[in-house]
């Protein structure tokens, strides 16, 4: 059968994924809710169908050649296979593709570059349909019910001051964006008019967002709501930055830890804090010997990751929670954290359109340093020395452009310059950190 020329349309397909998340819903996420034989079954189940799908990929195919790839073997299966860095999928995406998600149907993300140059990954509507799922069994959890009004925190300068919108598959809530990054002298009243009116059930940001909301308050910029819950996503929390947002809101706060490759990975616990619910209807979870997470995936049919490193650390909690849950859970978390950079105005803005920039030109390694407001001194290793000169002077004339800054450098090094004791260096090192803006909301302090 031809499709329509409309299913293309994203706003349609995420529409479609949540009649077909409610079927999930009620036939998998909320029988296992509960239930651990039933959530033991689907586990092995899926876990079969990964392999049996991996079988049909480039790079699974030999290893997998012979193999076992019953739902009673496919755990011994999994684990006879390597582990599969960041590098390898790099040096050779498609080769994790299965062949059986046609082009036209794909759906690409791309990962956001934090602990290595961003990946695209490419996924079949499972992406859309099972978050539909497992996000009305977290939304429940959290005392939340679709339809329900979500404010959003951005401090990306490429967003409005505020936009409307709606996400049909979280929850079909309706979401207000407030670009915290953004808000002034005479901006202030007409956003916390809009915040007032919306009366949002839960608040959503980056960490560094939301204490950056928090900041404003203390300002004067910005009137908090008091929402049923704060939800944080995206960096680890520090331990200060936990503190200052219990402190600030006068609500429930739980985080939830995801990748662009499998989606929200595991949502915190909100009777067990600091404790991660793994969904393991859609990824399967295990730690090396290192500490490493190991990241299996259970429903992409389009791409097959096994025992995937992030680079992030955790321990795993097996056993029922005292929740009742009996999903496996995430404890003492350790990934990666994002800091905000302080143009020439002193106003706090998002990272993401710099890393944009960098990571489109040919460099082998890039660093951003801010050691002043208003300053940002760039160090970059082209792919090609011979063209630095060029390149330095393409990228000043570009980020001058993307971000306003009183003087912004950019030098060209060696990649060896970039590197300390063989590992690479950071891509950020900047002023305004987790720590930092910590320290500063809960007393309305300056950071400088």
């Amino acid at each position: 059968m031809i499709p329509h020329k409309w299913w293309h349309s994203q706003s349609l397909r995420e529409a479609r994924a949540v009649g077909d998340g409610w079927q999930a819903f009620l036939a998998v996420y909320n029988a296992t809710a509960r239930d651990s034989v039933a959530l033991k079954e689907i586990r092995a189940d899926r876990l079969a169908q990964s392999l049996e799908r991996a079988a049909q990929t480039e790079f699974y195919a030999p290893l997998l050649q012979g193999k076992d790839l019953s739902a009673q073997a496919a755990g011994r299966t999994l684990m006879s296979l390597p582990t599969l860095s960041k590098s390898v999928v790099r040096s050779a995406s498609k080769s994790f593709l299965t062949g059986l998600v046609h082009e036209e149907d794909e759906l690409r993300v791309q990962t956001s570059g934090t602990s290595g140059e961003p990946m695209t990954i490419v996924h079949d509507d499972s992406l859309l349909t099972e978050a539909a799922a497992a996000s009305l069994r977290m939304m429940e959890a959290y005392g939340l019910a679709p339809g329900y009004r979500l404010l959003r925190f951005t401090s990306d300068p490429r967003h409005k001051l505020v936009n409307f919108d709606a996400s049909p598959y979280n929850g079909a809530s309706v979401v207000v964006t407030v670009n915290v990054s953004k808000i002034d002298r005479e901006s202030c009243e007409y956003v916390n008019r809009i915040c007032e009116d919306f009366r949002p059930h839960a608040v959503w940001g980056q960490p560094m967002e939301v204490l950056l909301a928090i900041l404003r308050q203390r300002e004067g910029l910005l009137r908090l709501p008091k929402p049923m819950r704060v939800l944080t996503h995206g960096d680890t929390l520090d331990p200060k930055a936990r503190k200052a947002i219990a402190a600030s809101f006068d609500a429930p706060h739980s985080d939830l830890y995801g990748l662009q490759e499998f989606g929200r990975v595991a949502w915190e616990c909100p009777e067990s804090p600091e404790t991660y619910h793994i969904e393991e209807e859609r990824v399967r979870a295990d730690v090396a010997q290192d500490g490493h997470l190991l990241i299996t995936g259970l429903v992409n049919k389009a791409t097959a990751f096994l025992r995937y490193q992030p680079g992030d650390c955790a321990e795993i909690l097996h056993g029922t929670c005292s929740c009742g849950r009996p999903h496996a859970r995430l404890t003492k978390l350790e990934g990666r954290q994002r800091g905000l950079v302080v143009d020439a105005h002193g106003q706090f803005v998002s990272v993401k359109p710099l890393r944009i920039v960098l990571e489109s030109m040919p460099l082998d390694r890039w660093q951003v340093r801010q050691i002043e407001p208003g300053q940002l001194h760039i160090r970059v290793a082209p792919n090609d020395m011979s063209t630095g000169e060029q390149i330095a002077g393409e990228l000043s004339k570009i980020l001058g452009k993307v971000v306003a800054m009183k003087q912004l450098t950019v030098e060209t090094v060696k990649l060896s310059e970039l590197a300390a004791g063989g590992e690479k260096a950071p891509h950020f090192r900047l002023l305004v950190t987790q720590e930092s803006m910590s320290e500063s909301a809960p007393s309305g302090t300056g950071l400088w």
